[in-house]
């Protein structure tokens, strides 16, 4: 079953990794319901939090697919809770 899922993504701060992620997608069919990208604490690591409709499947295959690209250290979907925080984040950023 279709639905959307949140994927937290840790890069290397360098010019061009959001393209290359964003250019996988498009390469491989894959809808991005919303993206959002910032710097963590550390300068040289940057997290984006992808949103992506699909069943678990496709979430697995973007994930597989996404952790094969040089700068990306890790993807991870967070937890519930984490998520819920970040969606109420975002709806408040839309306001």
């Amino acid at each position: 079953m279709e639905h959307l899922h949140m994927l937290s993504i840790l890069v290397r701060n360098k010019s061009g990794v959001l393209q290359r992620i964003t250019g996988l997608f498009s390469r491989r069919g894959y809808n991005i319901q919303s993206i959002y990208a910032g710097q963590t604490k550390n300068p040289a690591i940057s997290r984006i939090i992808i949103e992506v409709p699909g069943d678990d499947f496709i979430i697995n295959q973007v994930k597989n697919q996404v952790n094969k690209l040089v700068d990306v250290i890790e993807i991870s979907e967070p937890d519930a809770d984490a998520a819920q925080a970040m969606q109420q984040a975002r709806e408040n950023i839309i306001r």
